[in-house]
C-alpha cells in the first residue's frame, strides 16, 4: 500500500504525472502488470474529477484486493460526484462513465475532510457494481453534508424546471469551471501566463463557491433524465450560508461571461435563457434561505414559466423602445437634410406610421387663411386628403383642436371618438382611434401632426412619449425648413437684384445672359455680368467673379458692379477703369467684411456697327473669352492680367476683337470651365464643343452651353457660373 500527498499549488500541473507514475509503480510491485494501462486510465479520470469538482486531490492510494488492486483518490469535499450523462453540449463529465465501464466496482465514502472515490479492478470483464443511481443516492445521506449533520439546514423548493433546459444550463457551467480551473492549473504551473488577480478571484469562486447546490440540482437533472423525465422538481437541502455563496457565485458567472464575449475565454457566452434560469434559481433559492433563517414563513417561488414569460415582456418593451429610438434616430438623420415642409412630411410620418402601426398619419399647417396646409400625408386616400385641406383651423376636429389648444388630443375608442368628434366619423369612416400632437417652436404653433387606427387604441406612457418626440422634432425642422426657405427667398431676390434687370440689345447686336447659381440657390454667389448705354453711341460690358459666398460675396458683387458703371463714364481706356477698379478694391471698406476682397473681371466697350462691331476688352486674372466665326471656327482671346483687389501694381490685360456679321462672342466665368463631374473638368474643351456644335442664335447658344455644363455635373453645380453671349447681326 501507498500513501502520497499532492500540494495543489506545489503541484500544479505535474499531479497526473505523479499519479500515473505512482500507480505504474504499484502494480509492478503487487505483481499485476497486466492491470496498467486501465489503472492508469481510471487513475486520471478520477484525479481529472477531483481537480475539476472537488477542491483538488489530497492522496492517491493503490492497494491489493482480492482479484486485483484498488485505486483510490482522496479529495477535500464531502460532495458525492455525479455521473454526467452524455450530452454534445458538455465537455466535462464522461470521466466517471469511463470509470465505471473500465472497474469491476467502484464507489465512493465520505471522511472527516472530504471524500474518497475508488475503484477495483481484476481484468476481467468489466462490469460496474454502481450504477449512477447508486451514487445519486448517496445526497439522501447526511453523512455526506460537508458538515457531516452539525448544521442547520433548510428545505429550498424551486418547484418545475425543463430537464433538457436544466442539462444544458449544467453542461455549460461544467464546460466554464473546466476551463477555469485549467487556466489556474496552467498558471500554477507555469503552463500558461500568471493570472490577473481579479480572474483568480472569479475562479475560485466559480470552482468552489456555491459547488453543494450546483451539484445537486446536477444530480437531480441527470436523474430526471435517466427516468425519461421531461421536468424536474427541483428541491435543495441547503445552509443558511448557501445564499451569500449563490450570491457570490452568480456575480463571478455573469463577469465570466464578460470575459466570453470578449473572447478571453474559450466558452462561448452564457445563452440568454440560461443566464435567466440561474439569476431566477439563484434569487428563488437566496429568498428562501435568508427567509428559512430569519424564522419566517418561506415566500412561494415564482414558477420559473411566470418568470420567464415576464422576462419576455420586458424583452418585447425593450425592443419596441430601441425600435422607436433607432426610428428617432434615423428621422434625425432624415430630417438633416430635409430643406422643405414637404420633404419633413414625408421623413415623420414614414418613421411614425411604421413604429406605431398606423393606418396612416399627416402633418397640417397653420397658415395666413384659416385653411390648413397639409405638406404631407401616408396612408390616407384621396377623399380623406381632400378634407384634410378643406379643415379649418377653427374646426372641432383632432388636429385643428390641438392647434389651437398647444394641447395633445387622444382619442383611444369609437365612442371617445363619437362623443368628442362626431364630425371625424364623416372624414374618416374607417378610423377608430387617433391622436394629434401640436407642432411647438418655442411658443409658436406651427401645426399638428396626428394618426389614425382602425381599432380601439390605449396609448400608454411609452407611445404618448414617441408621438411627443416626433413631433418636437418634426417642429425643429419645420421651423429650420421655413427660415431656409426665407433665406432662400432672400438670396435669389439678392442675387437678381445684382444683375440687371433685363438686357437691351445694342444696334446691329443679338445679346443673352445666364446665372446659374450654386447648389439650390439658398447660397449667394459671387458672379456677375452687365452690359449697359454709354456716351457716343458706345456700350459697357462687364463680366466677373468675386471671392466668397454669402452676402460678403453680394457686397463685394455690388461693389465691382456699379465700380465700373461709374468708372466707365470718366476713364479714357478699358484697361484704366480695370486699373482703377483694382485700386478702389484695394482701398474699400465693406462693413463687417474682413475677409479677402478680390475678383476677377473682364471689361468691355463696345461700338456697334451695321458692317462691323469692335469690342475692347480689358481684365484681370478672368478666363479667356472666345469667338465663334460666322464662317466656321473657334478662337480663344486670350485678355491676362492678374487678380484685382490684391496688389498696387496688379497687371492689366487687353485685347481688341472685331466681330462680323454672324459673329458671336462669349464670355463666361470659372464656374463654367471649372465644373467637374469625379474630378473631370468641363474645361475649355466642354465650351469649345458646344460652340462647334451649338445653335446660332445667341440666346439658344448661351441655353445650350448651361445646360452641357449642368449634364456634366449631373444637374448640380458646386459654384455658381455666369454666362454673356453677344452675336453680331448686322441689322439695324
Amino acid at each position: 500500500m501507498t500513501l502520497t500527498v499532492f500540494n495543489a499549488v506545489d503541484e500544479g500541473g505535474r499531479v497526473l504525472s505523479r499519479v500515473r507514475a505512482l500507480v505504474t509503480e504499484e502494480l509492478r510491485a503487487l505483481g499485476r502488470p497486466d492491470l496498467i494501462d486501465d489503472a492508469v486510465l481510471v487513475a486520471s479520470e478520477l484525479s481529472a474529477n477531483a481537480m475539476l469538482h472537488a477542491g483538488g486531490i489530497v492522496a492517491v492510494r493503490v492497494a491489493r484486493v482480492d482479484r486485483g488492486a484498488r485505486i483510490e483518490v482522496h479529495d477535500a469535499t464531502r460532495i458525492p460526484p455525479v455521473v454526467a450523462r452524455q450530452s454534445s453540449e458538455a465537455m466535462t463529465g464522461r470521466g466517471l462513465q469511463l470509470v465505471a465501464s473500465l472497474s469491476r466496482r467502484w464507489g465512493a465514502d465520505p471522511t472527516p475532510d472530504g471524500k474518497v472515490v475508488w475503484a477495483e479492478l481484476s481484468g476481467e470483464r468489466r462490469s460496474s457494481a454502481l450504477a449512477p443511481e447508486g451514487l445519486l443516492a448517496f445526497w439522501d445521506d447526511d453523512d455526506w453534508t460537508a458538515d457531516g449533520g452539525s448544521v442547520a439546514r433548510y428545505r429550498v423548493s424551486l418547484g418545475d424546471v425543463p430537464t433538457s433546459l436544466l442539462l444544458s444550463a449544467k453542461a455549460h457551467v461544467d464546460n466554464l469551471v473546466r476551463e477555469l480551473t485549467l487556466a489556474e492549473r496552467g498558471a500554477e504551473s507555469n503552463v500558461s501566463g500568471e493570472l490577473p488577480p481579479h480572474l483568480a478571484s472569479l475562479i475560485t469562486t466559480v470552482t468552489t463557491r456555491f459547488s453543494e447546490a450546483r451539484q445537486s440540482i446536477k444530480r437531480q437533472a441527470i436523474a430526471a433524465a435517466a427516468q425519461g423525465l421531461t421536468r424536474v422538481h427541483l428541491e435543495l437541502n441547503l445552509p443558511a450560508s448557501a445564499a451569500d455563496a449563490g450570491e457570490d457565485y452568480l456575480a463571478a458567472l455573469d463577469q465570466a461571461d464578460s470575459y466570453s464575449h470578449a473572447a478571453r475565454l474559450l466558452t462561448v457566452e452564457t445563452p440568454p435563457q440560461h443566464r435567466l434560469f440561474r439569476h431566477w434559481y439563484i434569487g428563488e433559492l437566496v429568498s428562501q434561505l435568508r427567509a428559512a433563517e430569519a424564522g419566517l414563513p418561506a415566500p412561494p417561488a415564482q414558477p420559473f414559466e411566470e418568470r420567464l414569460l415576464d422576462e419576455f415582456d420586458r424583452a418585447s418593451r425593450g425592443q419596441a423602445a430601441s425600435e422607436r429610438a433607432a426610428r428617432l434616430y434615423e428621422l434625425s438623420a432624415a430630417l438633416t437634410g430635409a430643406a422643405t415642409h414637404e420633404a419633413v412630411a414625408s421623413a415623420v410620418l414614414e418613421q411614425g406610421v411604421a413604429a406605431l402601426g398606423a393606418s396612416g398619419g399627416g402633418v397640417l399647417l397653420a397658415a395666413e387663411a384659416d385653411r390648413l396646409v397639409v405638406p404631407g400625408t401616408v396612408g390616407y386616400d384621396e377623399t380623406v386628403v381632400d378634407g384634410m385641406r378643406e379643415e379649418s383651423s377653427d374646426a372641432e376636429l383632432p388636429a385643428a383642436v390641438a392647434l389651437r389648444t398647444g394641447t395633445p388630443v387622444w382619442i383611444e375608442s369609437r365612442d371617445e371618438r363619437d362623443r368628442r368628434f362626431p364630425e371625424l366619423t364623416n372624414l374618416e369612416r374607417g378610423t377608430v382611434s387617433t391622436c394629434a400632437v401640436p407642432l411647438l417652436a418655442g411658443d409658436r404653433r406651427l401645426g399638428a401632426l396626428r394618426f389614425s387606427f382602425p381599432q380601439p387604441r390605449l396609448f400608454d406612457e411609452d407611445e404618448r412619449r414617441f408621438v411627443l418626440a416626433l413631433a418636437a422634432q418634426t417642429a425643429q425642422a419645420l421651423d429650420r425648413a421655413q427660415l431656409y426657405e426665407q433665406r432662400l427667398d432672400f438670396s435669389r431676390r439678392l442675387q437678381r437684384s445684382l444683375l440687371p434687370r433685363r438686357l437691351t440689345p445694342p444696334p446691329h447686336m443679338a445679346i443673352a445672359g445666364v446665372y446659374h447659381s450654386l447648389g439650390d440657390g439658398a447660397e449667394l454667389g459671387g458672379d456677375i455680368y452687365d452690359l449697359w448705354s454709354m456716351e457716343d453711341g458706345r456700350w459697357g460690358l462687364t463680366i466677373g467673379d468675386a471671392s466668397g459666398t454669402g452676402p460678403e460675396a453680394a457686397a463685394l458683387t455690388a461693389m465691382v458692379r456699379f465700380s465700373l458703371r461709374a468708372l466707365a463714364t470718366r476713364a479714357a481706356t478699358p484697361a484704366s477703369v480695370v486699373e482703377q477698379l483694382n485700386r478702389a478694391l484695394l482701398g474699400a471698406e465693406l462693413g463687417g467684411f474682413d475677409g479677402e476682397r478680390f475678383c476677377t473681371a473682364l471689361f468691355g466697350v463696345l461700338t456697334p456697327g451695321p458692317t462691323a462691331s469692335v469690342v475692347e476688352l480689358a481684365g484681370g486674372g478672368h478666363p479667356s473669352p472666345m469667338v465663334r466665326r460666322a464662317g466656321g471656327g473657334i478662337e480663344e482671346i486670350p485678355v491676362g492680367g492678374s487678380l484685382l483687389g490684391v496688389l498696387d501694381d496688379a497687371t492689366v490685360g487687353w485685347a481688341i476683337v472685331t466681330l462680323e456679321p454672324g459673329d458671336t462672342l462669349v464670355l463666361f466665368t470659372d464656374g463654367v470651365i471649372e465644373a467637374r463631374r469625379q474630378g473631370e473638368l468641363f474645361g475649355v474643351e466642354g465650351v469649345r464643343g458646344v460652340l462647334e456644335s451649338g445653335p446660332s442664335g445667341a440666346a439658344a447658344l448661351a441655353e445650350a452651353l448651361e445646360a452641357a455644363v449642368l449634364e456634366h455635373t449631373g444637374g448640380v453645380v458646386s459654384d455658381d457660373l455666369a454666362l454673356l453671349v453677344l452675336q453680331a447681326t448686322g441689322d439695324d
